[in-house]
């Protein structure tokens, strides 16, 4: 469900659902979670990459999930908190975080990449995030988008669910770089690389202060 390696100071979390497109379940938000935690106790990792397995990085929650949860109240709040937690968790941690992103990148998959400080995408990557359509409240990703985007471009992305593709998401600044699929892994790893050089305190320091701008979600 969550694959971790290590890759000398770099700690790499993969995604693991191929079946379910790396759809985030209670199950795999709770692994992930629970990941960054221990990569931020872990003195000798420096930096994490985020990536997934199979054909796109994440389908986003997983919707099955959520409709036999619909009846149980209980579990309905259990899980609306573990989303709240796992979109949060790249920026609760001091360390450089990069998402690696390929193929489909779907709604609170998409967002989980943006919660990451650098982002590098496949030439294949394709976001959106088409809550409305499923009739779902987007108010998950809404606040983030408009960190992002501003208002008019968040409004469209949500409102016609249409997707980007890696071309346009870093032309739009919500990407750094954009490689061809068979490099992702490697370039994630170097820009995660160069940033774990510095000192940590730097870094966190870098990380406080775009907290207290308010440009991190």
């Amino acid at each position: 469900m969550l694959l971790i390696e290590s890759r000398a100071d770099i700690r790499v979390l993969r995604l693991s659902r191929p079946e379910k497109r790396n759809a985030l379940s209670m199950a795999l938000s709770s692994a992930l979670i629970d990941a960054f935690q221990s990569a931020e106790a872990a003195a000798e990792v420096r930096a994490v990459v985020l990536c997934g397995e199979g054909a796109g990085f994440c389908a986003g929650g997983d919707l099955e999930e959520r409709r036999l949860l619909a009846d149980d109240a209980a579990a309905w709040q259990a899980r609306a908190a573990l989303a709240d937690a796992v979109l949060a968790a790249p920026g609760a941690t001091a360390k450089p975080v990069v998402a690696a992103v390929h193929g489909r990148v779907v709604g609170m998959g998409a967002s989980l990449a943006l919660g990451c400080d650098m982002v590098v995408a496949a030439e294949d990557a394709l976001f959106s995030w088409p809550e409305a359509r499923h009739g779902i409240w987007p108010h998950l990703v809404l606040p983030q988008l408009l960190r992002h985007l501003g208002p008019k471009d968040a409004f469209e992305l949500l409102a016609t669910g249409r997707a980007l593709d890696a071309a346009e998401a870093r032309a739009l600044r919500l990407v750094n770089r954009v490689v061809a699929p068979d490099g992702l892994l490697e370039e994630a790893c170097a820009l995660a690389s160069a940033a774990a050089q510095y000192p940590p305190e730097m870094l966190r320091g870098i990380k406080a202060r775009i907290d207290a701008a308010g440009v991190r979600p």
